[in-house]
């Protein structure tokens, strides 16, 4: 009975906690999804490798995507013919470097505020290598599918027949029919969203509450075993990053600062559905170069995040 009450407040808490960031941030994206053409945003990408290399990183702050949305968004984009390289960057940086996702994590670590920051930092400096990477070396060889332009001229046939031309829509009845679209939107996010908290809250209160705390700290020592574990971890879960910092802060003081750094940024970035949605995007051979080198630089800022902290 003490194991069901531990263990049903565990989830409980999570879930209450985390549940209105992920509101917030399925409404932000719907709104974004039904209200934002692709077009708009095609407009203000930036032709340098550079200039384009910092849009991505910071398109986050302005469209709060959570990763659940901003892989589809962005392959629009790319077919819209955005570069490759930045929205390879959107991808990693977009669910991690938006006012959302810092706000959560600076609510669930309030003891150590330093974490929201040290989050989005390690974050940026990921996407900054891989959109470094994927400036030179993806192009549109990269994608699942050929980019081709969205319209081709059409020459109209002299036997064809005149089609009347569509009615225009009532203005009061378009926007009543996207918000329509913005709710449906905003629900089946929700769901994907939802599943996918509930499991990682379920996952990470049976970790707490079953396995033996002792085999828990096992791997909480050494130097990299703690970080590749959380890594892992994260990786499995697939918790939403409006909602993933709940989960972490629930692994201190067991593992380290930087350990559970690492389960905040890499799983944001990168975890089971995004890879699955990535191989639809792009070839087998990218999302692999993506994953290794997001894996080797969160690795190895993380452990230096710990040197750092227990050095101050």
């Amino acid at each position: 009975m003490s194991f069901l009450s531990d263990f049903r407040t565990m989830v409980l808490g999570i879930l209450l906690e985390s549940f209105p960031f992920i509101l917030f941030g399925v409404v932000i994206s719907a709104l974004l999804q039904t209200f934002i053409s692709d077009q708009t945003l095609q407009r203000w990408v930036p032709k340098k490798t550079i200039p384009g290399i910092l849009f991505g990183c910071l398109l986050g702050i302005v469209f709060p995507l959570c990763e659940c949305g901003i892989i589809p968004v962005v392959h629009r984009l790319i077919r819209k013919g955005m570069p490759p390289y930045i929205g390879l960057v959107f991808m990693v940086a977009g669910p991690i470097i938006n006012p959302i996702v810092f706000t959560s994590t600076f609510v669930a670590f309030r003891a150590h505020p330093e974490m929201a920051i040290a989050r989005m930092v390690l974050a940026f400096l990921t996407a900054a290598i891989i959109g470094l990477w994927a400036a030179r070396g993806v192009r549109n060889s990269a994608l699942r599918s050929p980019v081709t332009p969205t319209t081709t001229p059409v020459t109209p046939s002299k036997k064809s027949p005149k089609r009347p031309l569509p009615t225009k829509t009532p203005k009061a009845a378009a926007l009543k029919n996207k918000w329509h679209e913005t709710l449906e939107h905003a629900a089946i996010e929700m769901f994907d969203v939802g599943k996918f908290l509930v499991l990682g809250a379920t996952v990470t209160a049976l970790l707490q509450t079953v396995v033996s705390k002792k085999w828990l700290l096992t791997l909480s020592d050494g130097d990299f075993t703690p970080h590749l574990f959380m890594m892992g971890l994260s990786y499995i879960l697939s918790i939403c990053s409006t909602a993933d910092a709940f989960v972490g802060a629930t692994f201190i003081p067991g593992f380290s600062l930087g350990s559970v750094l690492a389960f905040l940024v890499f799983g944001a970035m990168l975890d089971i559905k995004s890879t699955m949605m990535l191989l639809k995007v792009f070839r087998v051979k990218t999302v692999v170069t993506v994953m290794l080198i997001s894996a080797a630089v969160v690795l190895l800022g993380s452990v230096a995040f710990d040197q750092l902290y227990s050095y101050l």
